[in-house]
């Protein structure tokens, strides 16, 4: 579901700065800033780069019991997992196009503020299982900022950190657990001596 919903929010960006812009290519993509070897990656560059920063348990009290907890001596199974997604939408532009970079994560910014609820209602493509989307800023203190561009590689770049809530993994998808069977190896036996 966290894939989904990224994606989701991704073309929801490319779909309104298409639009706005008359843009023929992907201004948003779902990628980080660097590769697996800390080079900057390709695919962000002169675009906003949306990625995740950290995922959490959603800490909003549920109108449910304690997972796996019995009903009428049954159990109930575990119940689903709600999880707020934060995600860094960023300007990876260029130095001399950088003021571009500028208004497109600021015309993004506009889309969320418009459209702060993703809904079935107002996004008929919204994957099945997911109910809602909601998308707020969540600001960084300048240590936090700090410390956390320097986990991602040091290299600041004009962003907004976005808290995605409730990206919901639903108990349901494992119902249960089949061991593998498998045949027991084959014994080995000496050779007879010949007579």
């Amino acid at each position: 579901m966290i894939d989904q919903a990224l994606t989701l929010i991704t073309a929801k960006l490319n779909g309104h700065l298409a639009g706005r812009f008359a843009s023929p290519e992907d201004i948003v993509v779902l990628a980080p800033l660097t590769d697996a070897e800390g080079k900057p990656a390709d695919a962000t560059r002169n675009r906003l780069a949306l990625f995740i920063t950290n995922i959490a348990e959603d800490a909003v009290p549920r109108n449910s019991k304690r997972r796996g907890a019995s009903v009428l001596g049954q159990n109930a199974g575990p119940e689903a997992l709600h999880l707020d997604v934060y995600a860094m939408l960023a300007a990876s532009y260029d130095t001399n196009i950088y003021a571009e970079g500028l208004k497109m994560l600021s015309s993004a910014l506009m889309y969320i503020q418009t459209y702060p609820v993703l809904t079935p209602q107002n996004t008929p493509e919204m994957p099945k299982g997911l109910q809602q989307l909601s998308l707020e800023i969540s600001n960084l203190k300048v240590e936090e900022s700090s410390q956390l561009w320097g986990n991602l590689g040091g290299r600041y770049v004009p962003s907004v950190m976005l808290k995605i809530r409730t990206v919901t993994l639903a108990s349901g998808a494992i119902t249960s657990v089949t061991p593998t069977i498998r045949k027991p190896a084959a014994k080995a036996t000496p050779d007879r001596a010949r007579t």
